[in-house]
């Protein structure tokens, strides 16, 4: 499977510097998690919902000067690109964007494929 655009909310959901989080699969992994952001110039940001720090909803943060902050440890996310203010290489994961219809629209990855349980401990075990 390749990625494909999803829909995450209305437009008019997507007020200025408010963050809005929405569940677009059923897949059960963090893909189907999905923050959709509309800055104070009307451009649409989606980003994963989840800080790369911790698994917090980065829907829950604030928004200002055009900076996502994560309401865990109040890491700073800039909008659009995603990155940390102060560690740009742990930034939150961006989403290409649209509007269709009235949707907001994400490109989303695919799925992972499922893994049994003896797999996901040997991947594990591999990693350093």
């Amino acid at each position: 499977m390749t990625a494909a655009w999803e829909r995450v909310c209305r437009v008019e959901e997507a007020t200025p510097d408010t963050p809005v989080g929405k569940v677009v699969g059923s897949s059960g992994q963090d893909r189907d998690r999905v923050c959709v952001v509309a800055t104070s110039d009307g451009e649409l940001v989606a980003l994963l919902d989840r800080c790369p720090h911790r698994d917090i909803a980065l829907s829950g943060g604030v928004v200002r000067d055009r900076t996502l902050i994560c309401p865990g440890h109040f890491w700073r996310f800039e909008l659009p690109s995603g990155a940390r203010t102060d560690l740009p290489d742990r930034g939150a994961t961006v989403y290409p964007t649209r509007v269709v219809d009235g949707w907001v629209e994400a490109l989303l990855p695919a799925p992972a494929a499922p893994q049994s349980m003896r797999e996901w401990l040997l991947a594990q075990a591999r990693q350093d």
